[in-house]
This record gives C-alpha cells, sequence and structure tokens, in this order.
C-alpha cells in the first residue's frame, strides 16, 4: 500500500489523523471505490478486535467535522475525528493486535499467491471486487455474414460483435444485424449505413430490409429524402440510381419527407422518392431488396467451405518442423485423450482431459472446442523438449474473465525457463518466464522466484463475451522481446532487459486452460480456469514474426468475421 494511505488509515484509527489529512483520505476515498472497500475492511477488522476484546460499540463515537469544537486545542490539532472511549492501554493493544493480524494475513495471501506477479499487476488490482457496476456499449450485434468484403473506408466486423456509432462500409455480400430495441435489419452491398441508436439508423446507400416486432415500434430509418417511421411492419427500401424505393411487405409505415406532410404507406403498396419531391407511387416488385430466404442454408456452406480449406492448411502446417505441438481438442475414442497432430507423431505429448466438456468449436458443429468452466476443468500435458524460444497460439472464446488471472497455458512448478501465458480480469493478455526460481524476487517480498510478466493492452471487454479471438505471443531471447497479438495484428511490443534474458526454455509439466497444483503434495491450488472455450492451441520452438501469424489468422478463421 502506499504509504502515505497507510498513515492516513492508522491515524484515523489511532486518532492521531490531522484535519487536513482527514479531507485528503475522504477526497481519495470519493475517487477509489478500490480504497473504500480497502477501508471497509479495515474498520470491520478493528470493529471485530474491539469486540473481541470486551469492548462494546456503544463505547465508540464518530463526530463529524462540523461538530468538532474549535476551542478544544487538542480536537483542532487531531481532528476528533473518531474519539474511542478506550484506555491509551487498551488502544495500544488493539492497534497492536490489528497491525499484527493483517501482517499475519498478508504473509498467507503471499504464501497462497503462486503466481508471483509484478508489483504493478498487485498495485492495480481488481476493481470489480469493489462492487464498481460494469458497463458496455452498444446499439445492435451482428447475427449473420454472408459472402461479405468490407469497404476500405470502413473496418471489419463479425458475427457476435456489438456495434456501437458505427458506420458500416459493406462492398458486397450480405450482413444481417439485430438492434437492440428488437429490430432486425438485412444490409446488401454496396452500401453505407449509420447507426445513431437502438432505434434509428441512416441509410446513405445501398439495398435493406427491415423486419420490426411490436416491442420494436416506432423504429427510424433516415435517408437523404425522408425519415421512415415503423410502425410494426417489414419493408424493403433501396437507394438505386440516385432515387429512393420503398416497399412495405406487411403493416404499414409513416415517411417524412423533407419540408412536407406525413404520408402513411401501408401494406402492398410501393413508392418512390426524390430528394425535395413528392412520393409516388410505383409498381410493387420494382424495389430491389436483400432476399432472406436460404440464408441459413448459404451460411453453412460457407462454413463448410471455409473450414475444409482449413483443414487442408493446418494439415500442412503440422509438418512444420518448428511445431512442437498442435491440439485441435477432438478426442481419440479409443484412449480419450486429446492427440496432438504434429508430424511425424509423438504420442508422448498428447493430453489429458480432466473434467472439461466437449463442446462445438468456432466451426458450428465442424469443429471441437474443450469448455473449461469449472476450476478443476483442465487438459494435462508434458512438453519435454527442450525451447530457444516460444510462439503460444490459440482460438479462445471467452464467456467472462471471473478472476483476476485466467489461464491459457501454464507450466506446473513455474520453475526457471517455464512459461505461463493467461489473461487478466482486466483483458490483458499477461506472458511471463521465471528467469531465476532460487533468487528473490525483487517485487514482491515473500514471492517465489526472478521474472517479469509481459502484458498487452487489453484486449477483451464483456462487449465481447462469447467471440472467438486468435491469440498469440511471442517469447524471443535472441531478439530479446516479447509480442502479443490479437486476430493476427501486433497489439504490444515489449523488451526483455538485460536482467530477465533467459535462453534455456522449457515447460514440462503443464495445464491447458486452468493452473492446478505447483506443490504436489498440497491439495491448494489456485482457481485459474478459463470460463469459456479453446478451439486448437499450437506451440513453437520458434519466435514466429507478425507475418506468420497474420497468415496464420486469415487462413485459420470463417468469412463470418
Amino acid at each position: 500500500m502506499d504509504p502515505r494511505l497507510q498513515n492516513w488509515i492508522e491515524g484515523y484509527l489511532n486518532q492521531t489523523i490531522s484535519k487536513s489529512d482527514f479531507e485528503s483520505l475522504q477526497k481519495a476515498m470519493l475517487g477509489d471505490p478500490e480504497l473504500r472497500h480497502l477501508i471497509r475492511r479495515y474498520l470491520n477488522l478493528d470493529c471485530h478486535l474491539v469486540s473481541e476484546g470486551g469492548l462494546k460499540i456503544s463505547d465508540l463515537s464518530f463526530v463529524p467535522w462540523s461538530q468538532s469544537r474549535s476551542g478544544d486545542s487538542d480536537d483542532s490539532q487531531r481532528g476528533g475525528v473518531r474519539k474511542l472511549a478506550l484506555s491509551q492501554i487498551g488502544v495500544a493493544a488493539a492497534i497492536a493486535f490489528l497491525l499484527g493480524a493483517l501482517a499475519m494475513y498478508w504473509q498467507d495471501f503471499a504464501w497462497k499467491d503462486f503466481a508471483n506477479e509484478e508489483k504493478r499487476d498487485a498495485e492495480e488490482g481488481n476493481r470489480d471486487a469493489s462492487g464498481q457496476e460494469q458497463f458496455a456499449e452498444g446499439f445492435a450485434v451482428i447475427k449473420n455474414l454472408i459472402d461479405v468484403t468490407w469497404g476500405q473506408e470502413g473496418k471489419g466486423f463479425q458475427i457476435g460483435e456489438i456495434l456501437g456509432a458505427e458506420t458500416l462500409h459493406l462492398a458486397q455480400g450480405k450482413i444481417s444485424m439485430q438492434f437492440f430495441s428488437g429490430a432486425i435489419l438485412t444490409l446488401e452491398g454496396p452500401a453505407k449505413l449509420s447507426l445513431n441508436s437502438s432505434w434509428k439508423a441512416y441509410c446513405e446507400k445501398g439495398a435493406l430490409r427491415l423486419k420490426v416486432p411490436p416491442a420494436a415500434r416506432g423504429f427510424k430509418l433516415q435517408t437523404p429524402a425522408t425519415e421512415i417511421e415503423d410502425l410494426g411492419t417489414e419493408f424493403g427500401f433501396a437507394i438505386q440510381d440516385g432515387k429512393e424505393k420503398l416497399e412495405v411487405f406487411d403493416g404499414e409505415v409513416l415517411i417524412r419527407p423533407d419540408g412536407r406532410d406525413t404520408v402513411l404507406v401501408q401494406k402492398g403498396n410501393a413508392i418512390e422518392l426524390s430528394q425535395g419531391g413528392l412520393p409516388v407511387a410505383i409498381t410493387t416488385g420494382e424495389v430491389r431488396v436483400p432476399n432472406v430466404e436460404g440464408d441459413d442454408q448459404l451460411l453453412q456452406k460457407q462454413i463448410q467451405s471455409d473450414f475444409e480449406k482449413w483443414e487442408s492448411y493446418r494439415d500442412e502446417l503440422c509438418q512444420d518442423q518448428r511445431l512442437v505441438a498442435f491440439y485441435d481438442f477432438r478426442s481419440d475414442p479409443e484412449t480419450g485423450l486429446v492427440p496432438n497432430l504434429c508430424l511425424p507423431r509423438n504420442a508422448e505429448f498428447d493430453g489429458a482431459i480432466v473434467l472439461g466438456e466437449s463442446v462445438s468449436g468456432r466451426w458450428p458443429d465442424l469443429s471441437t472446442a474443450i469448455e473449461f468452466k469449472r476450476p478443476s476443468s483442465r487438459v494435462r500435458v508434458n512438453l519435454t523438449t527442450a525451447f530457444s524460444a516460444f510462439t503460444f497460439m490459440s482460438w479462445v472464446r471467452v464467456d467472462s474473465l471471473d478472476r483476476q488471472y485466467n489461464g491459457l497455458l501454464m507450466a506446473d512448478g513455474y520453475e526457471t525457463g517455464e512459461p505461463h501465458w493467461q489473461i487478466r480480469k482486466d483483458g490483458r493478455m499477461m506472458l511471463s518466464v521465471m528467469v531465476d526460481e532460487s533468487k528473490e524476487n525483487p517485487y514482491r517480498k515473500n514471492a517465489r522466484g526472478f521474472h517479469r510478466v509481459y502484458f498487452s493492452p487489453p484486449i477483451w471487454d464483456l462487449s465481447m463475451s462469447g467471440q472467438w479471438l486468435h491469440l498469440a505471443s511471442t517469447f524471443d531471447p535472441e531478439e530479446r522481446r516479447v509480442v502479443h497479438f490479437l486476430n493476427g495484428k501486433v497489439v504490444s511490443v515489449s523488451e526483455i532487459e538485460d536482467d530477465y534474458v533467459v535462453r534455456d526454455l522449457r515447460i514440462g509439466n503443464a495445464e491447458i486452460g486452468n493452473w492446478g497444483h505447483p506443490f504436489r503434495e498440497d491439495p491448494v491450488f489456485a482457481i485459474r480456469n478459463l470460463n469459456g472455450r479453446m478451439d486448437e492451441l499450437a506451440i513453437f520452438n520458434a519466435a514466429l514474426g507478425s507475418q506468420e501469424i497474420e497468415e496464420l489468422f486469415k487462413r485459420s478463421h470463417s468469412r463470418r468475421r
């Protein structure tokens, strides 16, 4: 803890805090939920110690500043914030016992903290534990993508991704999205669509079909020439040759042409609008709108085609001499083990599933993933190869980050040369390699071993729950750098400083998706299971370059992105 905060808290408990320090403490508490949580723990423990010592809570009186007696020199100098009807001996005994209990608590905490993470990791802590409410942003979620090519003006998206105040540039293909109001919009390219809220969108070009259930009645589509308010219906709209065309398939809509009276268009009618002009009736069927019939079958064919291409490429990858292990988590029906698919085959590197459930992977109904929802879920491996560098690469679906550390691949004992690859609760990837287990950790007292943790920026938040992500991290002692990747792109590069260079790397006994018993005779184990799924995991005895990892990502995902 910051020594200044420690002094403030102890001064408050010991009646010695000054008025200025008390005001500073109040200000710090207002801006830091974690500090408020910590102080509540201090006060609860203090009150418990007082009550155990034979004192009553009624013996404690809390006097606010406004009630301090200005004429009392002791109160004016020392604050008079908290008056205890205790003898000096009683106070001293309580404080001494409090500090001793806290010291034992933190020693016990350090003993159980098997990860030995850096000081800054501990200081940042877990803000969710304070009860602070979490938020996400967005107006709609993508349901389907069919043969999509995104325009160069904007970015691409994937199925399940939440859309906020985005502008979608669709070069070709078809995208279906559902607004949080309940409205379902299917857009066909080339098109440009902007989302303004859960109840409003703006179409500058393209063709779309909008279905609005009763719960979303009042949804509005704005266009260059008008505003269309849906009254619980289904309609098609397109901008063709500079003209806007609308056809109502079911129900009715209101249109508000620029500067003109509202017009009601009912089921079975179609109109054409020009900017500033009156709507003109046209023949139904003239409006080119997306056909949504058969989309599910088209999507399934697309997924099947993409999966077969990936299988072919994966077979080539498994012949790469740098690849030590590749798991797709399809268990062998005879042995129940997860085969290592590297060629030539080495059954010694097969994995044993412990309570992990086989579920559908990122290719629905075609690939297999392991789900690690229970604290005991894991896949055990023993990789006895000596490494000169590391590349870890995996397709992961994170449902939530329930705990401070969420395991991807972690060596059992975390001994010299062994890695820990994890995701922290704040969404940052972590890669650390033990440099020297016999040396004291300079960042945290009572922690085992000398090492450093290399963090990425946050790559996950709750809005991404359920999305498949391609994660990769490399540890390169020769080039002295650690690189983290998300979906084929570099997200961080860290230097390996002289003191942290370790060249003799190994993994040995390790766990995928969790971290088990680092001390074999001790039944206590950290709960670090990944709340989510892992589809594939590749481990290389080399640090792959950014182009190689980008190529792997491009060839291993579906056009559903």
